[in-house]
């Protein structure tokens, strides 16, 4: 499954399963007792504190983040926009797969041409 999460593509495969057996490494409780807003809530607080860009280096954390959100809303994007105040504002997003992976494949091509430049 794709998620997009502000400017990245994740791909994350079972995103019930990630959460439940990796809810210890991401900090956010028990996935059980999280509500949906909670769980927004939470990712959002976590990507306020990496840099930004997201940072490739989190892949396994950004997975994680993008399973929680999947499985507590059925949403399959999260776009943090900035508000005047200096917060984030979240917006929940069912996005086409065919959007996602279309986007994925150009990310990728720019990728490749940033490294032979």
């Amino acid at each position: 499954m794709l998620f997009l999460l502000n400017d990245r593509v994740i791909e994350i495969d079972t995103p019930e399963a990630r959460v439940i057996g990796r809810w210890r490494e991401s900090g956010c409780g028990e996935p059980r007792q999280l509500r949906a807003h909670e769980a927004v809530d939470f990712v959002k607080s976590k990507v306020q504190s990496l840099a930004h860009p997201l940072p490739a280096d989190d892949s396994e954390l950004l997975k994680d983040l993008a399973a929680l959100i999947v499985a507590k809303t059925g949403a399959n994007s999260l776009i943090l926009k900035p508000t005047a105040s200096g917060d984030m504002e979240p917006h929940l997003k069912d996005v086409p797969a065919l959007v996602l992976e279309t986007y994925l494949r150009g990310a990728a091509n720019d990728q490749d041409k940033r490294a032979r430049a």
